[in-house]
């Protein structure tokens, strides 16, 4: 009798564990899902902030021009 109890708490005790670790499998891959879009994301930002920042440079190159025009202007005229 007392040997079959503790087949029952053994049992019982290992069902749990089964429960616990399907919930955290189960928790690790929906964050395995969430980093792999976050991931994703950051990619896409990182590029646009470089072309941003590409732009922002051929911008400022062309605005240097102008300005570099408009001082040569004021010396000649």
């Amino acid at each position: 009798m007392v040997k079959l109890e503790k087949f029952e708490n053994l049992d019982r005790s290992v069902n749990q564990l089964v429960k616990q670790f399907s919930l955290l499998k189960r928790e690790r891959d929906e964050i395995a899902s969430v980093l792999e879009v976050k991931s994703g994301e950051n990619k896409e930002t990182k590029n646009r902030l470089e072309k941003l920042s590409r732009e922002r440079h051929l911008i400022r190159s062309k605005i240097d021009v102008l300005i570099d025009k408009l001082e040569s202007m004021e010396h000649t005229g």
